[in-house]
């Protein structure tokens, strides 16, 4: 379920609209402000804001439900690990205090992430990375390898995601698939196979779709429409690192 959260939404909201490095620093600058700042009002803010942007029009709210369905069991071992591991020698409200402030940093993080996911095309993400980072090529970085690797990587994992669905649908219309226990472990040793074949499949297919654009490494490249960096864009990110400084300020 994780690796299908990761597909990109499309739609033409106003986060859709944003460059993908802009939208790409806001998420760091959101996900670093969750572990940086003590106090536990920064991570719940920021995930009641991040849940705000889910529920939009842009998003799927059944993407939304999809991401927070499986919180509260990570949010409950986080706590007890807290209360018999961390803070053992103290009182248990107070490990139980400290998991909860530890796990609403690990929501929003997995909102933010989740977020920026949804709302940013992998080939946009790709063309951005490579036009920003053009000039560290002169230095022998490998800029266009590393622009194609994040296009196949937010692109590719979803895919796999669901060949490995597939196949354990077909797996249980042939002899049953117990979903629970020791038994669903067992059941998807057999599936490992197959879900190899078919990455390779995949990436076969990927190499195949790339030379019959004749698509080279390190080559000038084209694009259909390249997102410009606008006016909104330079004032969302002044305004991100402005609220950052200034919350950093104020703690040290």
């Amino acid at each position: 379920m994780a690796f299908s959260l990761m597909q990109y939404n499309a739609g033409d909201s106003f986060l859709h609209r944003l460059h993908p490095l802009a939208k790409l620093l806001v998420a760091v600058l959101a996900s670093v402000s969750a572990f940086v700042f003590e106090p536990w009002i920064v991570p719940a803010a920021l995930a009641a804001g991040l849940i705000l942007l889910h529920a939009a029009r842009s998003i799927a709210f059944g993407r939304l439900l999809a991401v927070l369905k499986p919180l509260p069991f990570f949010i409950a071992i986080i706590v007890l690990a807290n209360v018999f591991l961390a803070h053992r020698d103290a009182a248990w409200w107070r490990g139980a205090e400290a998991g909860l402030v530890q796990a609403l940093r690990v929501v929003a993080l997995i909102l933010a992430v989740n977020l920026f996911l949804a709302a940013t095309d992998a080939v946009d993400l790709s063309d951005s990375v490579l036009r920003i980072m053009g000039p560290l090529a002169r230095f022998g970085i490998r800029v266009g390898e590393l622009s194609l690797m994040t296009m196949i990587t937010f692109s590719f994992i979803p895919l796999m995601a669901d060949e490995a669905r597939r196949l354990q649908l077909a797996q249980a219309v042939r002899c049953g698939f117990p979903k629970r226990g020791v038994g669903a472990v067992r059941a998807a040793i057999p599936l490992l196979a197959p879900l190899v074949v078919g990455l390779f499949r995949r990436a076969d297919e990927i190499d195949l779709a790339l030379r019959a654009r004749c698509y080279r490494l390190n080559a000038p490249r084209s694009s259909l429409s390249r997102a410009g960096f606008g006016r909104i864009d330079c004032l969302v990110c002044a305004a991100s690192v402005a609220l950052f400084t200034v919350g950093l300020y104020a703690q040290f």
